[in-house]
């Protein structure tokens, strides 16, 4: 009983594929995508497919999406989830009730390694504020 209670409160792993609601998790997914060929799905008809630059991704409660002059401004608040696509690589869709926002991306991040380095910095740099001094046990007798 206590196992399946434990399992309740696992912190998902995803690999390859699957459903993101935590807002932390998807503007990680998304911050990896800058050169995207988008399409604006409503009910399954497309509204819109063109490319873009993803120029910013952040949570707010009262700012929108916005898609505009080629630039991409995602809120995650404005989606339901984010899915990861199982063997497409680059390919994520943000959804929100009928209307899915698919992105797909146009360059790889290991052909520009700039972008994978600038994230490795700012990952590190946004490390500090994580744990209270009082978390972090210092031993001397090493």
């Amino acid at each position: 009983m206590n196992e399946d209670r434990d399992r309740d409160k696992q912190i998902p792993c995803i690999v390859g594929k699957g459903l993101i609601t935590a807002k932390k998790d998807m503007i990680r997914v998304l911050k990896g995508f800058d050169h995207v060929k988008f399409i604006d799905e409503i009910d399954g008809q497309v509204f819109t497919e063109s490319e873009a630059f993803v120029v910013e991704v952040f949570v707010s409660d009262s700012e929108g999406t916005l898609i505009f002059n080629r630039r991409i401004h995602i809120n995650v608040n404005s989606f339901d989830y984010l899915r990861i696509m199982e063997n497409q690589p680059g390919h994520v869709e943000l959804v929100d009730g009928h209307r899915v926002l698919k992105l797909y991306a146009m360059t790889d991040p290991f052909e520009n390694k700039e972008i994978l380095m600038n994230e490795v910095i700012e990952n590190r740099n946004n490390f500090d504020g994580y744990y209270e001094e009082d978390d972090i046990i210092f031993d001397d007798d090493f």
